[in-house]
């Protein structure tokens, strides 16, 4: 199970966890659905069919008791309560369930029997109560026609079908109240497992998702926040940070692979540093700038600018994809994702000195998205190109350019611009080709450079005596473009609050001879 939940990408685990709260919900509703069926509909049901057989029982009784009193004595109300009675009885037999299909056939039977009984008995008795009408008289205890033995054995025989009536009622009720013992027989068992299959289903679902809960903890939160402390001890300075171990095959794996490389990139180019530090040393005070020497320096410095990633940057951006990890969706962490990891391979793997214009721009591109999601709203840049053959970036693929000769003034317009502009801004690139040459420019409207402090950097670039701070990726890109075009140059331009412009101009064919 876990070996399946590590190759999972993060979108699958979403959908997996997705799918499982909606199975929950669905269980739960159909066991609720169930218990009420038979809680209330079904209790309900059985409870009315007793009812309409009391109801019927009452109503017989009442018109017994009625036709009784208007053969002791025929007066109008005692006739008009005689009509009501028979009237509600009627009504109340004619109400009893009689669905064959929901009271079976025995319940069926004797209620047949009861309706057709109580049709033959009904004209018996308006026949008895038109008798009683027609001799017109009034006689307390005794009945009017006790002489004519023919009438009293035809009232007896109202009396007997009245009590054959009622014994088949009770007959109903009685079969009635049996169908819901068992009814109720057969359901209490289910009724009495119901809280128990609740409660173990409850526990099963709790028990999963906080087993989905510790897995999504454990292969994303984690390792992501222990990116996040190494970024923080690497920006401290302490450059030992042990490699990050994960299990994950998804993008968050990744992620920590291209991290851990990183890092150790970043190790070695620290000990590179010392090592150049130490011939450039050895090199002034022996003054032995050999081609040679040029050539390995030239080399170490390429190394140093490839794998270079600023430990501010790198922590700063982790952290924002840790906390897009628990606030956003995956598909917004998943694109940071990518971009960083596009800007980490670049980095990291790209060994030629010489790239293709669309490929600077493409990691340009990478490098302002995350910047982007750092920043929100602060941040915002186009990347344009105006060339000779650009009408399917046909251009771009073809125009070869020294590596990571972008990367420092996009670097340097977001640090040094952008950022330190409360309200920020927008940054420019456009690769515009004019003539035999092509002219690479990055633009910002951040905090801009003063005018003496630029004329410092630009002198101190130039070779010239300045207590200017220059970068070393802003130096070693302008002592990169002096060696390999002749004709090649960069320049540099601002004024402060409002914008800083940096344009490199190289020639657009190949690579000149003092290269």
């Amino acid at each position: 199970m876990k070996q399946l939940w590590l190759n999972m990408s993060i979108g699958a685990k979403t959908n997996l966890f997705a799918q499982f709260v909606l199975l929950s919900v669905i269980l739960a509703a159909g066991l609720n659905l169930y218990t009420t069926r038979f809680s209330v509909l079904e209790v309900n049901r059985i409870l009315n069919e007793i009812a309409r057989c009391e109801r019927a029982q009452d109503a017989m009784q009442e018109e017994e008791t009625a036709l009784q009193r208007y053969v002791r004595a025929q007066s109008g109300e005692n006739l008009s309560r005689l009509q009501e009675a028979c009237s509600t009885a009627s009504e109340a037999i004619t109400g009893l369930p009689f669905s064959w299909e929901e009271i079976g056939e025995e319940r069926y039977a004797i209620t047949w029997r009861i309706r057709n009984s109580y049709r033959s008995y009904a004209q018996h008795r308006e026949n008895i109560c038109a008798l009683l009408e027609a001799t017109g008289s009034e006689i307390d205890g005794g009945l009017p026609f006790e002489d004519d033995e023919e009438a009293v054995t035809r009232l007896y025989a109202v009396y007997d079908m009245q009590n054959y009536l009622k014994e088949y009622m009770q007959s109903l009720s009685q079969l009635t109240v049996d169908y819901a013992s068992a009814v109720y027989g057969r359901q209490y068992p289910v009724l009495q497992m119901i809280p128990v299959v609740q409660v173990t289903l409850s526990a099963v679902l709790i028990l999963v998702a906080f087993s989905l809960a510790r897995l999504f903890s454990e292969t994303i939160v984690s390792p992501i926040r222990q990116m996040a402390s190494a970024s923080r001890s690497i920006s401290g300075g302490n450059m030992e940070v042990p490699r990050i171990e994960v299990e994950n095959r998804d993008e968050v794996g990744e992620l920590v692979q291209a991290f851990n490389r990183m890092n150790e990139a970043t190790r070695q180019n620290l000990l590179t540093m010392e090592e150049n530090q130490r011939l450039m040393e050895q090199l002034h005070q022996e003054e032995m700038e050999t081609a040679e020497a040029v050539k390995r320096l030239e080399s170490a410095r390429m190394d140093l600018l490839q794998s270079q990633i600023k430990p501010h940057f790198l922590f700063n951006t982790l952290n924002t994809i840790s906390g897009m990890a628990e606030l956003e969706d995956a598909e917004k962490t998943d694109s940071m994702i990518r971009s960083l990891s596009h800007l980490f391979r670049y980095n990291l793997h790209t060994s030629d000195q010489f790239v293709s214009l669309q490929q600077e721009l493409d990691v340009a591109r990478d490098y302002l998205y995350l910047q982007q999601m750092r920043f929100g709203e602060r941040v915002t840049y186009e990347i344009r190109t105006e060339l000779q053959d650009d009408d399917d970036l046909t251009g771009a693929d073809s125009i070869m350019i020294p590596a990571f000769v972008l990367q420092p003034l996009v670097e340097n317009a977001v640090i040094h611009g952008i950022s330190k502009k409360e309200q920020g801004g927008k940054i420019d690139i456009l690769a515009r080709q004019k003539d035999s040459e092509l002219y690479l420019r990055v633009r910002d409207t951040g905090a801009g450079i003063e005018e003496d402090v630029l004329a410092g950097m630009m002198a101190k670039l130039e070779g010239k005596p300045s207590d200017a701070h220059v970068g070393i990726g802003i130096g070693n890109l302008y002592e990169r473009i002096r060696r390999l075009y002749g004709e090649g140059r960069m320049k540099i331009s601002s004024k402060p609050g409002v914008e800083t412009v940096a344009e490199i101009i190289i020639p657009a064919g190949p690579v000149s001879a003092g290269s």
